[in-house]
């Protein structure tokens, strides 16, 4: 072998193991993904085994297409997409500026507030608007709810959603607040922002979530994780406080709603078993911060015909719980 062919050689050499590592690197991880795809992996960091029912945050990060992460709000809708505008609201897009005459009211909440899936899907925002012009008030109602939101979310919502230039705000939470789970939204956001941005450009992949698993196992020993809420009484108290006030500061008036639900809990870890006392909550804050409240709780309290399971109601539930909102929202319309 020449002098010349020696270095070459040896070169030649030490690539080899690089490019075998290039090639197979990369084949591992797909026989590893497409394992854990066949085998139904997925994790939720919140001890799900020790709650009743899966922690749906994970849902709406990982697998549902609506929405993608937000470093505010951890889920938010994508804008043009399925039934969310350019915008990120439900239905037709709307200029920032407001028509002549027109009252613009902004619902603020969770899925029972954005409704059903679907362009055509019940929700009782579309409801009121369409019976407040039926009589005769100019009204344009923009539904920024969104499925599985807190009171947490529903700040930096609010937030956003003042650009649209209100006269009305309604506010809606407190079941996804009342949720047991490990860690709280205000912790969840912070472990989430701590996961590098390849992780979130990756978070469709279950290796993504292997990664996020292994390292929640080592910040936090899921035995050793106690189960509160996602938002607990006196942050939800403090997010309607906070509400109210940036809604009053873009000058619209704003009105709470406690929040709708049916039947009895079945685990001493459901939400249900504190529901009311999200409720009283709601009650509670309005009247501190004079702000007028409408119990929809109360009214659909004993009348399940109008829910099609525990907290949602039906197509005709929405249409009677938009004629009781514009009822009580009478004074601020005439």
């Amino acid at each position: 072998m020449s002098q010349t062919q020696a270095p070459a050689a040896a070169r030649a050499s030490r690539l080899a193991p690089l490019a075998l590592l290039a090639i197979s690197l990369p084949l591992s991880l797909l026989l590893a993904e497409g394992l854990l795809r066949l085998f139904g992996y997925h994790y939720a960091p919140l001890a799900i085994k020790r709650q009743a029912g899966m922690d749906r945050r994970q849902y709406h990060l990982f697998e549902d297409q609506s929405f993608s992460y937000d470093p505010e709000t951890i889920w938010a809708p994508k804008k043009r997409h399925d039934i969310f505008n350019a915008l990120g609201y439900r239905g037709r897009d709307l200029p920032p500026d407001k028509g002549r005459g027109e009252l613009r009211i902004l619902a603020v909440g969770d899925s029972n507030t954005l409704g059903w899936p679907g362009p055509e899907g019940a929700n009782w925002p579309a409801d009121l608007e369409q019976q407040a012009r039926a009589r005769g008030v100019p009204a344009v109602v923009v539904n920024a709810g969104v499925w599985g939101y807190s009171s947490y979310q529903g700040v930096p919502r609010l937030r956003r959603a003042l650009e649209l230039k209100p006269d009305i705000v309604l506010i809606s939470f407190g079941s996804n607040d009342a949720h047991a789970v490990a860690v709280s939204d205000r912790e969840y956001l912070s472990r989430r922002v701590r996961i590098s941005p390849l992780l979130d450009r990756l978070a469709r992949w279950r290796l993504a979530e292997l990664m996020i698993a292994v390292r929640d196992r080592l910040v936090t020993p899921e035995a050793a994780a106690p189960l509160g809420r996602r938002v607990g009484l006196a942050e939800y108290r403090q997010n309607l406080a906070a509400m109210i006030r940036l809604a009053r500061e873009r000058q619209a008036a704003v009105v709470l709603l406690t929040r709708p639900y049916v039947g009895e809990a079945n685990h001493p870890l459901w939400w249900k078993n504190v529901g009311a006392d999200y409720n009283a909550a709601t009650v509670e804050v309005a009247s501190e911060q004079k702000a007028p409240v409408i119990d929809v709780y109360t009214a659909f309290r004993d009348r399940p015909a109008y829910f099609a399971d525990e907290s949602h109601f039906t197509r005709e539930g929405h249409r009677l719980a938009a004629e009781l909102i514009l009822s009580q929202l009478a004074p601020l319309l005439y």
